[in-house]
C-alpha cells in the first residue's frame, strides 16, 4: 500500500538535495528486489503496491555504506525478498524514487537509512548532530595540532546567495538528474568539496599540507611556500592552494579553480572565483573553527561567507569511499 504524509518542511542533506523534495514525504510498503550496498548512496528497489492495486517498483537511496557501517548496520541487515516499511522525501521530478530515511524491517524494528534527514524530518532520533555517531575510544590524542582527523559537526545551512541576474538564469536550467556530477561518480571541485560530512585529515608535509576528505578520496595540497605551486598556474577542480600560519589559524587562498558549480543546486561559478579559509584550534585542541569566503563577481552581487567547525573525535579514521555506479 502507497500513502502520502504530510510533514513540516525540512532542509535535506547537502547531496542529492536538488533531487528530492521535502516538502513532499512518502511513505511505501512493499518487498526488496534488489540491493546495491554501494557508495555515494546505497539502493534499494522495492516493489510497492499502488492504492490502484497495481505493483509499482520504488528506487530508494539510503546514505553511504561507510555512514551505515558507522552505525552498525552492515549489508546483511537487508535480504531480497523483505517486506519493509519505507519513509523519505520523494523526487522532485516525479519519479518513483525516494531518499529512504527510516526502514521499518519484518522484525518490526526501526532502521535509520539517512540518519541526518530522518532526524531533521522528524522521523527518528538519533542523538547526534551530523551524518554518523562518534566513535567509542578510552584514549585521546593530545599535542598534535591541527593534523589529525576531524569530523565535521557544525555546517551551516539555508543561506541565500546574491546571485547575478546571468547566474540566476543559469541556476534555473541547471536539471540536477542529468546535471549533477555526483550521479556519474565524478568527485567535486573547490569550494563544494569543502562541504562535506565525512572525516577530513591534516597531514603535515613541511613544506606543503594535504588534506585528505573520505568523501571521494579526495586530496588536495596546500602549498606553505610559493614557489612550490606549479609555473603555469594550470586551473583544476580543486585549483591551486597556498596557505600561511596566522599565530594558531591556518589561512588557506585558492584560485585558478574551474570547476563549473559553487553548490550541488547547479549554482554557477566562474574561473575568477577565489577562496579564502581560515581553521582555528581551540585551547583544548578538540575543536577546529572554519570560516570560507568565496568572491566570485560573475555569480555572487557580494562575497558568500560561511562558518562552522569540525571536532576531534578519538578513534575516527579515514575509511575509503570508492564511489561506485549503481547497474543499469
Amino acid at each position: 500500500m502507497l500513502a502520502l504524509i504530510c510533514l513540516a518542511p525540512a532542509l535535506a542533506a547537502a547531496h542529492h538535495s536538488g533531487l528530492y523534495d521535502n516538502d513532499r514525504v512518502v511513505t511505501i510498503e512493499g518487498t526488496i528486489t534488489r540491493i546495491d550496498w554501494i557508495n555515494p548512496h546505497v539502493r534499494l528497489m522495492i516493489e510497492a503496491d499502488s492504492e490502484a492495486g497495481s505493483a509499482e517498483t520504488w528506487e530508494v537511496e539510503g546514505t553511504s555504506v561507510n555512514a551505515l557501517e558507522r552505525w552498525g548496520i552492515a549489508r546483511d541487515r537487508f535480504s531480497i525478498g523483505d517486506r519493509v516499511t519505507v519513509q523519505g522525501p520523494a523526487s522532485r521530478f516525479g519519479r518513483r524514487a525516494m531518499i529512504g530515511a527510516t526502514a521499518r524491517m519484518p522484525d518490526g524494528r526501526q532502521v535509520v537509512l539517512w540518519p541526518n534527514v530522518a532526524a531533521r524530518l522528524g522521523l527518528a532520533e538519533t542523538g547526534v548532530t551530523g551524518l554518523f555517531p562518534p566513535p567509542a575510544a578510552a584514549a585521546t590524542r593530545q599535542g598534535q595540532g591541527i593534523f589529525r582527523v576531524w569530523t565535521p559537526r557544525g555546517r551551516p545551512r539555508g543561506q541565500a546567495l546574491p546571485l547575478t541576474d546571468a547566474a540566476r538564469e543559469m541556476v534555473s536550467e541547471y536539471n540536477a538528474l542529468e546535471d549533477d556530477p555526483a550521479l556519474r561518480c565524478i568527485p567535486p571541485g573547490m569550494p563544494v568539496m569543502l562541504d562535506t560530512p565525512y572525516p577530513i585529515e591534516f597531514v603535515d608535509q613541511g613544506d606543503r599540507i594535504l588534506m585528505r576528505f573520505e568523501e571521494w578520496d579526495a586530496l588536495r595540497t596546500i602549498h606553505m611556500t610559493p614557489r612550490n605551486g606549479s609555473a603555469a598556474g594550470e586551473p583544476s577542480p580543486k585549483g591551486e592552494s597556498f596557505g600561511r600560519w596566522e599565530d594558531a589559524t591556518l589561512a588557506i587562498f585558492t584560485t585558478h579553480i574551474n570547476y563549473p558549480y559553487f553548490d550541488d543546486l547547479g549554482t554557477p561559478q566562474s574561473t575568477d572565483v577565489t577562496v579564502l579559509e581560515r581553521y582555528t584550534l581551540n585551547d583544548a585542541e578538540t575543536r577546529l573553527d572554519w570560516e570560507v569566503t568565496v568572491t566570485d563577481p560573475q555569480t555572487f552581487t557580494a562575497p558568500i561567507e560561511r562558518r562552522g567547525y569540525l571536532a576531534y573525535e578519538p578513534g575516527e579514521v579515514i575509511k575509503a569511499f570508492n564511489c561506485t555506479l549503481p547497474p543499469g
